[in-house]
């Protein structure tokens, strides 16, 4: 029986601003790379870290939110906002850039510089993750028989009050969490 046990490690300051800063080149550097280029890199990664059998399942999870946030961008159902799109297209460029901290090809670790940038990015996108996952969850268990013609324009409908359901609470949870930062700076903390 094989047995589990846990590494974790701390970023530091002077590490998380190395990512901090490479997540901001990218999104700089984003204009350079066309969307449906940054889209097809970032899939590439998905896929390569999905077929390797080397991959340690806490990256193969953190690419699955990478996964997440390019469905969310193409999912036309979903809609999510322009600028929503935007940002997240930009925060994808970084998986353009050839250049890595850990190459990809090092069997075990080649991904870990990404997972921990996917990381980033899941803390700046969360609230949106959230929103894109309830919708898809919802959109996937709304119709029965969506073969039928009226099914077709319920489920329509459905889709449509979620998105204005999912947006307010997004949009809910963003300023709670942006008062909660600012009492936190007020209060010293």
């Amino acid at each position: 029986m094989a047995s589990k046990f846990k590494v974790t490690f701390t970023l530091d300051e002077s590490d998380a601003n190395y990512f901090r800063n490479l997540y901001k080149k990218a999104k700089k550097e984003a204009k350079t790379h066309g969307r449906e280029q940054i889209i097809e890199d970032a899939r590439a990664i998905v896929k390569e870290v999905k077929s390797s059998k080397k991959t340690p399942s806490f990256v193969q999870e953190a690419i699955a939110i990478l996964a997440d946030l390019v469905d969310l961008i193409q999912d036309e159902d979903y809609g999510a906002p322009k600028r929503v799109q935007t940002e997240v297209l930009a925060a994808l460029a970084y998986f353009s850039e050839p250049e890595d901290l850990i190459p990809d090809n090092i069997p075990g670790l080649g991904f870990l510089d990404d997972a921990i940038m996917v990381k980033f990015i899941e803390e700046e996108f969360k609230n949106e993750l959230w929103g894109y996952r309830k919708f898809r969850k919802n959109r996937d268990v709304s119709e029965q028989r969506p073969w039928a013609a009226s099914a077709k324009g319920r489920l329509a409908e459905r889709l449509a009050e979620d998105r204005k359901k999912i947006r307010g609470a997004i949009v809910e949870r963003e300023a709670k969490e942006a008062l909660k930062k600012k009492s936190k700076k007020r209060s010293g903390w």
